[in-house]
């Protein structure tokens, strides 16, 4: 059984479409509990990747030179 990744700050950001706390998108979160292990996980990774992204991304902005 895969956990779902909420943490329970269920905010949807207008710009992005997905949650603040846990970086789904609507379809994601009201479905979950209908996917298969398979198909969760590949959220998850989505979400992991994502996640690196959004960091390498910020960590570059805040560079000082």
């Amino acid at each position: 059984m895969v956990k779902s990744p909420c943490i329970n700050i269920c905010t949807i950001d207008k710009d992005s479409g997905l949650c603040i706390g846990c970086h789904r998108n609507e379809y994601e979160i009201f479905n979950w509990i209908y996917f298969s292990d398979e198909e969760k996980k590949v959220i998850l990774s989505k979400i992991e990747e994502k996640n690196k992204i959004n960091y390498k991304n910020h960590k570059k902005s805040t560079w000082v030179k």
